[in-house]
């Protein structure tokens, strides 16, 4: 039975043929496109960080006075905070702690923002960062800025050195990487697939 009036609409045994191709792309399709979207959210938030990095150093560098963010947090979960120096010492954890060091905005973290994203590495050991070093481990710190987990901001531009690893947990991390002396910010991006580093 068709509604085929002048040569227009479909028959049923067509539309039904229709969606079931369409059923049959989008079950092909899907898990390259989440994957596509989880690379795509890893690249975000990668640029958040940059991004907030270079805002701090403005901030410290008008403000006249360091400023930090400090990564931890109990759990799974990394929570990032800007943070003033309130006693001319430098960003400290104790100051934090003791309210001398006062927040300059809310907490954040990035799965609250980026579904599927945080800072992290990949279930395998990968290649460390040109020009080389020990391999960068599954469990292995993706905040390496010293002990305290804190990126100090001075008021001539310099900063911490070190790097921060933000992973969609499935086939990319990305690098940011702080050149303290300078204050420039740099991102690499690990593809599984190829096995290799690029920016």
């Amino acid at each position: 039975m068709t509604s085929r009036r002048g040569g227009e609409g479909f028959s049923l045994p067509e539309l039904l043929l229709a969606l079931a191709l369409l059923g049959l792309l989008i079950t092909a399709t899907s898990p390259a496109l989440g994957a596509a979207l989880l690379r795509s959210r890893a690249q975000t938030a990668a640029r958040e960080m940059i991004v907030t990095m270079a805002h701090l150093r403005g901030e410290a560098i008008a403000r006249h006075r360091a400023v930090g963010l400090r990564i931890g947090g109990a759990g799974s979960t990394r929570r990032f905070t800007a943070y003033a120096d309130g006693d001319g010492d430098g960003i400290l954890t104790a100051d934090i702690l003791a309210g001398i060091d006062p927040p300059i905005g809310p907490a954040r973290d990035l799965p609250g923002r980026y579904e599927g994203v945080d800072f992290g590495l990949l279930d395998t050991a990968i290649p460390a960062l040109p020009p080389g070093g020990a391999p960068l481990l599954p469990g292995s710190d993706p905040v390496r800025f010293g002990a305290s987990d804190i990126i100090t901001f001075t008021p001539i531009g310099t900063a911490s050195s070190g790097t921060l690893y933000v992973s969609d947990g499935r086939d990319t991390v990305y690098a940011v990487v702080l050149y303290g002396r300078t204050g420039r910010i740099r991102s690499f991006r690990y593809d599984r697939a190829t096995g290799a580093w690029s920016d």
